[in-house]
């Protein structure tokens, strides 16, 4: 089965960004939990600039709801909720992108069978 991941990554290579500060999502997209590529980067806006409106947050999951996951390095409850609403697993990891796709893949077989 093949699904997609918005990546929350400042360096493009590491998933080191807070959810709610990531303007832009690189998208990995996985096949059959076996292999990945970058497939596309989505220009979200800032889903919290100052405060954390709801809205904004709606907005980002709008431009999102292709990416079955969300990883970031830190997301609050409310926007995880938000993504969740959205059909989107929002996942906190600090780690290289690769990485981290690997355990995600892990966790997909584990929760997904």
């Amino acid at each position: 089965m093949k699904y997609k991941v918005a990546l929350a990554t400042f360096t493009g290579e590491n998933i080191d960004l807070h959810f709610g500060r990531c303007s832009k999502f690189q998208v990995a997209e996985i096949t059959d939990n076996e292999e990945w590529n970058f497939a596309d980067e989505i220009d979200t806006g800032l889903a919290c600039d100052g405060g954390c409106d709801h809205e904004h947050i709606k907005d980002v999951a709008d431009k999102l709801s292709s990416c079955k996951y969300a990883l970031s390095a830190r997301i609050g409850p409310g926007a995880a909720r938000v993504l969740l609403d959205k059909g989107i697993k929002a996942l906190e990891i600090e780690n290289e992108i690769g990485a981290a796709i690997e355990k995600l893949m892990v966790y997909d077989r584990a929760h997904n069978t």
